[in-house]
C-alpha cells in the first residue's frame, strides 16, 4: 500500500465519494459520540461531537498540522490517551464498513487504497502527537510530576502524607444507579494496607459493590481502584489494598442520577413506518435510558424512535411518552440493549423527575435496610 497519495488521486477519491462523504458525517458524529458514551471516556456530549467532527474533517486533508486541530482535539488526550486512541481507530473501521456498504449499493467501484491511506497518515499523526505530547520516560515519574503512571509505593507515601495533613479523600460507589459518595479519613497504613473512618452507608455500598472507589483530588491526579481487605461495621472503617489508577470512573460521567425501575416496565419504541420493538426497562435518568429487548426490527445506532412506557407511581397518569434517539446497541447472546437519550418536554419531564426522586429516596432504604444485616 501506498504510504503517500497524490493531490490527483486524492481529489478524484474526494469527488466519486462526495455524496457519501457528506451524508455519512452526521453518523460518524453519532457512532462516536456513543462510543464515548458507552466507554465513558471524560468528555462532555459536545466534546465528543465537537472531536468527531474534527477528526472527520482532518482524515482527507493532506496537512494535519493545525492550530485548532492541536488545542480542541489533541489536548483531549491528557485525560484518555488510551481510551481516544481506541475511539479514534473503532470509528475509522466504522468509516470503511460503511463507504464498502455504499459503493455495494450504488454499484461503483471503491476506492480502499486511498481512503486507508488518508486514515493511515491520520492516525499516524495521532500517535506521533500523543507520544510526544503525553508519554513521559518512565525513569522520571513522580507524583509532582502529574504523570499518568505511578507505583503503588507512591500511593502509599501519598496516603502517608494526607493522614499527617489530616486531609480527606473522598469515596464514589453506585447502588442500584444511585451515587454514594462521602468523604473518609485515613486513619492507619500498614505496610501495603490503608484503613480509612467512613461512613455507614459508603462502606455497605462499597462491600456490595466488591470494590472501593476514590475520586481524584488534589493529592491524586487520577481515579483509583482499591481491593476490600477488610470491613469492620462497628467501628466503621474500612481496610483497604492493591490501589490501581483509573483511565476513568463511568460513575463520574452521569450528568443525571440514574435509577433502575422498581417494576418490570414494558416499553415500546416506535419507529417511523409504524414498526414497534418491544422490550424491559433497564434504568432511567433525566437525559437517558435504557432498554432491553429481544427484538431488532431495524434499530441503528443514530435512529429517532418515541419511547413509550408506564412507570409505578403514585400518580394516576403514569404514561410516559417522550422522543429518543439510540445512541449505542449493546448485543449479547440474542438480547440487546439499547442505550437511548431523550428529550422530555415540559410535563414528561416533571413526571419523570418525581419519579426519579422517588425512587432515589427508596434505593437509600434499600441500601439502610442492607446495612442492618451487618449491624449486630
Amino acid at each position: 500500500m501506498k504510504n503517500e497519495i497524490s493531490t490527483i488521486e486524492k481529489d478524484k477519491f474526494l469527488s466519486n465519494s462526495a455524496f457519501f462523504l457528506k451524508e455519512f458525517e452526521p453518523l460518524f458524529i453519532e457512532f462516536f459520540s456513543s462510543l464515548c458514551t458507552s466507554y465513558r471516556c471524560h468528555l462532555s456530549q459536545a466534546e465528543t461531537r465537537e472531536m468527531a467532527s474534527l477528526i472527520y474533517q482532518n482524515v482527507f486533508k493532506g496537512n494535519l498540522d493545525s492550530t485548532r486541530l492541536r488545542e480542541k482535539f489533541l489536548a483531549i488526550l491528557q485525560q484518555d490517551t488510551v481510551i481516544v486512541g481506541f475511539l479514534v481507530s473503532r470509528s475509522m473501521f466504522y468509516l470503511i464498513e460503511n463507504y464498502m456498504k455504499f459503493s455495494k449499493e450504488k454499484k461503483i467501484s471503491p476506492q480502499l487504497e486511498i481512503l486507508i491511506t488518508s486514515i493511515n497518515h491520520f492516525i499516524q499523526f495521532f500517535e506521533n502527537e500523543a507520544t510526544h505530547q503525553y508519554i513521559k520516560p518512565t525513569t522520571s515519574l513522580n507524583f509532582s510530576s502529574n504523570d499518568f503512571v505511578m507505583s503503588g509505593n507512591n500511593m502509599i507515601d501519598i496516603f502517608h502524607k494526607i493522614k499527617e495533613e489530616e486531609g480527606s479523600i473522598k469515596f464514589l460507589n453506585l447502588y442500584q444507579g444511585v451515587p454514594i459518595n462521602y468523604e473518609a479519613k485515613v486513619i492507619g497504613i500498614d505496610g501495603e494496607n490503608v484503613t480509612f473512618s467512613i461512613d455507614k452507608l459508603q462502606e455497605i455500598a462499597m462491600k456490595l459493590d466488591g470494590h472501593a472507589f476514590i475520586v481524584q483530588n488534589k493529592y491524586f491526579g487520577k481515579h483509583i481502584k482499591a481491593d476490600i481487605f477488610y470491613n469492620n461495621f462497628l467501628t466503621d472503617t474500612v481496610v483497604l489494598n492493591n490501589f490501581v489508577y483509573l483511565l476513568n470512573m463511568p460513575a463520574m460521567q452521569r450528568e443525571f442520577i440514574r435509577v433502575h425501575p422498581d417494576i418490570v416496565a414494558k416499553v415500546y419504541l416506535h419507529q417511523f413506518g409504524d414498526t414497534q420493538t418491544s422490550g424491559r426497562l433497564y434504568d432511567l435518568s433525566m437525559n437517558g435510558l435504557g432498554v432491553l429487548s429481544s427484538e431488532n426490527n431495524g434499530i441503528f445506532v443514530g435512529a429517532k424512535v418515541i419511547v413509550d412506557f408506564d412507570l409505578n407511581s403514585s400518580s394516576k397518569n403514569k404514561n410516559i411518552a417522550v422522543e429518543g434517539e439510540v445512541m449505542n446497541i449493546i448485543e449479547c447472546k440474542g438480547t440487546y440493549r439499547y442505550c437511548m437519550r431523550i428529550f422530555p418536554k415540559k410535563g414528561m419531564d416533571k413526571k419523570i423527575a418525581a419519579y426519579i426522586l422517588q425512587r432515589e429516596q427508596e434505593i437509600i432504604e434499600n441500601l439502610k435496610d442492607e446495612l442492618k444485616e451487618y449491624i449486630f
